[in-house]
Order: structure tokens, then C-alpha cells, then sequence
């Protein structure tokens, strides 16, 4: 059943408690207020639904639909995610990271070269391909 779903211009979000698997889509251009806007959406529903955040299996962001980068964008997405590791620990939850183009794989292999715990995310360029990640995540760091 999804759960905690919300719609704004440039992203959905949502949990589905039966898969435990959070799902974010971006659309348009990514910019720093977008990656603020989904941190906060994070941060309420974390409040609200403690348990779902234990028990998530992990998260997939799609940027699939993402046309473009604000420049400022990686360092604020940085940011973001150091404040909110600093209140969840979240090195146990894999984070598959949904491609398609050439210009969304580069930008987000550089995320990833600048990010902690890089181990638990990967470029992926499919669904399936998202799902199994995951899934063989959690065998292989139990």
C-alpha cells in the first residue's frame, strides 16, 4: 500500500509499505530548492512514521525525467544528505539511483564520488535492475 505520498512540480515521492521501498521521481531541473523540498517532505515523514523508516528495504530515486542540473545543485544535495545522516543512520539502507541519459549518469557518478557510504548506492538503468540492488544489498551486509 503507498503511503505518505506527495506531488509537487518537480518531484513525487512516495512509500509503499508493503514492498518497504521509499520511491522518489524527479522532473525538470534539479535545483537546490527541489533537493531542500524533498529533505523536509523526508523529514516529516520520518516524524510521522518512525517504524516505516526502520523497516524500509531502501530507496530509489528515478532521474530518468530530470532534464538538467542546477550547478548549485550538488553541492546543496551534499548538504542535505550529511544533515539528514546525522539524525538517521542510514548506512544500512542501499539507495539505487535510476538513469537513462549520459548527462544524468555523469552528474550522479560524481555525486557519488563525493559522497560517504558510496557502498550503498548505485547507478542502475532499470527497475528491475533497482529492485535486485536492493535486494542483494542486505545478504551481503547483515
Amino acid at each position: 500500500m503507498i503511503v505518505e505520498h506527495t506531488d509537487t512540480d518537480n518531484f513525487s515521492a512516495w512509500y509503499d509499505d508493503e514492498q518497504q521501498i521509499l520511491h522518489v521521481v524527479y522532473k525538470g531541473v534539479l535545483t537546490p530548492d527541489t533537493t531542500a523540498q524533498f529533505y523536509r517532505w523526508l523529514g516529516a515523514v520520518i516524524q510521522r512514521r518512525p517504524a516505516e523508516v526502520v523497516n524500509a528495504k531502501g530507496s530509489i530515486f528515478d532521474f530518468r525525467g530530470v532534464t538538467g542540473f542546477d550547478n548549485r545543485n550538488l553541492t546543496s544535495a551534499q548538504r542535505q544528505s550529511q544533515q539528514f545522516n546525522t539524525k538517521a543512520d542510514m548506512s544500512s539502507h542501499p539507495v539505487a539511483l535510476l538513469v537513462d541519459t549520459l548527462l544524468q549518469k555523469q552528474i550522479l557518478r560524481v555525486e557519488l564520488k563525493i559522497s560517504p557510504q558510496q557502498d550503498r548506492k548505485r547507478l542502475v538503468h532499470s527497475e528491475a535492475e533497482a529492485y535486485a540492488f536492493i535486494a542483494s544489498f542486505h545478504p551481503a551486509n547483515e
